[in-house]
């Protein structure tokens, strides 16, 4: 298993408790192939040039381990869902036992 981060972009014309509520849907997606290490919400922010014709967004950082080949699958999931502006999904390169530690 190799240990991922992913970057989730929300759209802002949601509040918090629907951001939320996607935050936790896409968290379930992530747990159904792989294990979930961190979620860290760093909330409503401005982007430096218009995405969509909007100028902020939510943003939330996941952390994780799965398959390689579950990456494609949770790309598909992950396209599939319209308040979702952009993610990306890179290899995670930092100390992944010091967060599995801090998880416990």
């Amino acid at each position: 298993m190799k240990s991922y981060e992913l970057l989730l972009i929300i759209t802002p014309d949601h509040d918090e408790s629907e951001a939320e509520a996607l935050t936790a849907n896409v968290q379930g997606i992530i747990e159904n192939g792989g294990t979930l290490l961190k979620v860290d919400a760093w909330g409503k922010k401005r982007f430096a040039y218009p995405i969509q014709k909007r100028t902020e967004g939510y943003y939330v950082l996941y952390i994780f381990e799965s398959a390689p080949s579950f990456i494609a699958e949770l790309n598909q999931s992950l396209r599939v869902i319209e308040a979702i502006m952009r993610h990306m999904i890179v290899l995670y390169e930092g100390d992944v036992e010091q967060l599995k530690n801090a998880a416990e």
